[in-house]
């Protein structure tokens, strides 16, 4: 065997060796994650407009995951979904006052109000455990 032929070989089996403790599919990569969908209501009334947050918490590690909430819905597919195990949820939400209001451009828009108590995204206690699978987490908030 030459010294180039050996080369070649010990890079094969060097790229070998990376593909079975790396893993060699983008999809092997990252934690797994799951899809996540639910209703979002404060005081029994749907949250018109907000967003909502998967941070992964209590051992269980990852990117954090979100979604907006419409007409008090929320959905996330798994491929962005929250990892599988603990999360933190954090909340936002508001609705329309009924109001317009004018902006420095002289542009009226809808007047919107936070509906959603600043506790529920700003020092959040809601701690959800995501599985395999498909998850539905309803979050019934209250204003109080």
């Amino acid at each position: 065997m030459s010294l180039l032929d050996h080369v070649r070989n010990s890079r094969r089996l060097a790229l070998l060796v990376c593909c079975a403790v790396l893993g060699c599919s983008s999809a092997d990569q990252g934690p797994q994650r799951a899809a996540v969908r639910g209703r979002v209501t404060v005081d029994g009334k749907p949250v018109e407009h907000g967003s909502i947050q998967f941070t992964p918490v209590q051992g269980t590690t990852g990117p954090v995951a979100g979604a907006t909430i419409e007409t008090g819905e929320y959905s996330v597919s798994k491929a962005t979904g929250p990892v599988v195990g603990t999360n933190m949820v954090q909340i936002t939400g508001s609705r329309k006052t009924g109001k317009k209001a004018t902006n420095r451009l002289g542009m009226t828009r809808d007047e919107y109000i936070s509906m959603v108590p600043q506790h529920y995204h700003s020092q959040p206690t809601l701690i959800r455990h995501v599985e395999v699978g498909r998850n539905v987490f309803d979050f019934k908030l209250s204003s109080e």
